[in-house]
């Protein structure tokens, strides 16, 4: 959580056999970072917040069959991402970080049965800064009702899974 890693440094942490679980804030991981973390191959949580890459980068990690969690972030970074996202079959929650994310990019992720086939396992979608409609949104809670969905860090008013947080006070927000 602290600290920078840099691309340089992903090689050495591709070199841990049985890495589960990566976070690096801070870290702006580019895409030759990327392709060297998807050889981490026992990977299934990847929290990269701030990282500097782009949706070809994101391609490598389709190569991790066991990923079921993944945090982003990156300037570089549009509804693009999307496609190489979907194809990470095993993710189950997806939390995008200031992605421009519209209504067709959300599609993607969620799946339009008949065009895309999205995730399949997708249980948790949080989008911070995106630009998804008040449309987009509905079709999201119309076509895919189970999905437990946060919008800039809340609940959406819609989401069947809202429960109350706990701050790091510990007071319930």
């Amino acid at each position: 959580d602290q600290g920078v890693v840099t691309d340089a440094s992903t090689e050495i942490i591709a070199s841990l056999p049985n890495l589960r679980h990566l976070r690096l804030r801070l870290s702006p991981i580019g895409d030759s970072g990327l392709e060297r973390l998807a050889e981490c191959k026992s990977l299934w949580f990847l929290n990269l917040p701030h990282a500097d890459c782009t949706a070809e980068g994101i391609k490598a990690l389709s190569q991790l069959t066991h990923l079921r969690q993944l945090r982003l972030g990156s300037k570089h970074l549009g509804n693009e991402v999307s496609r190489e996202i979907a194809k990470i079959k095993s993710l189950r929650g997806i939390h995008l970080i200031g992605v421009g994310l519209t209504d067709d990019g959300l599609k993607v992720l969620a799946g339009v049965q008949e065009l895309e086939p999205g995730l399949p396992h997708l249980e948790s979608l949080y989008l911070d800064d995106s630009s998804v409609t008040t449309a987009g949104w509905e079709w999201l809670f119309k076509t895919h009702p189970q999905l437990h969905v946060h919008v800039d860090q809340h609940h959406h008013d819609r989401d069947p899974k809202a429960h109350r947080h706990r701050s790091t006070s510990g007071e319930g927000n």
